[in-house]
């Protein structure tokens, strides 16, 4: 069984069992996480699409840790005086474990 969840603009496919990286969600390690924005749910051969999303269901998951993402470097140039400034940023992230998908 597979779904597809909306969190913060951003859809994810999930499964049962797997991790799933997000956004920083507030909320200690070990804690339960609810995605009630569910797009699509599939089951073998049939499949559930919401308009936009499908009432009563729901994705349960599992904070596992939070972690920094992979860097990203930026450089911002001006060509005229040949100046550059160098950047670089690392997104907060989430590891979510998928527990339970629940769909009505």
């Amino acid at each position: 069984m597979f779904a597809v969840v909306e969190d913060r603009g951003r859809q994810f496919r999930v499964r049962e069992g797997e991790a799933v990286e997000v956004d920083r969600i507030r909320g200690e390690v070990g804690t339960d996480v609810s995605f009630d924005k569910v797009v699509m749910v599939g089951d073998g051969g049939s499949v559930r699409i919401g308009s936009p999303y499908i009432s009563g269901a729901r994705v349960i998951g599992v904070i596992e840790k939070h972690f920094l993402g992979e860097k990203v470097i930026f450089i911002h140039r001006v060509l005229t005086n040949s100046l550059g400034k160098r950047r670089g940023h690392r997104a907060r992230r989430t590891l979510i474990r998928v527990r339970k998908i629940e769909s009505a």
